[in-house]
């Protein structure tokens, strides 16, 4: 995420786990794969930096939401 702010840190990145392409890793030939997305970033490509998941954390303790509806709710 790329805002105007200069004084805010950058709160997402290029996922590391697939490089940014948002694909999982191709298996071997006879390996079924639950899913074409990467695992990490859910195929959305970036992955919250440090500041991204404080602030992530910050925003589910204050709407009170527990962790399978934080993940729901803010990662689709």
């Amino acid at each position: 995420m790329h805002g105007n702010d200069p004084e805010l840190p950058p709160l997402e990145e290029p996922c590391d786990a697939c490089g940014g392409s948002g694909n999982a890793p191709p298996g071997n030939g006879y390996e079924m794969r639950a899913s074409f997305n990467c695992p990490k970033c859910k195929g959305h490509k970036l992955a919250p930096t440090a500041a991204g998941r404080a602030l992530l954390d910050f925003v589910k303790r204050r709407l009170n939401l527990s962790e399978p509806e934080a993940t729901r709710s803010l990662f689709g």
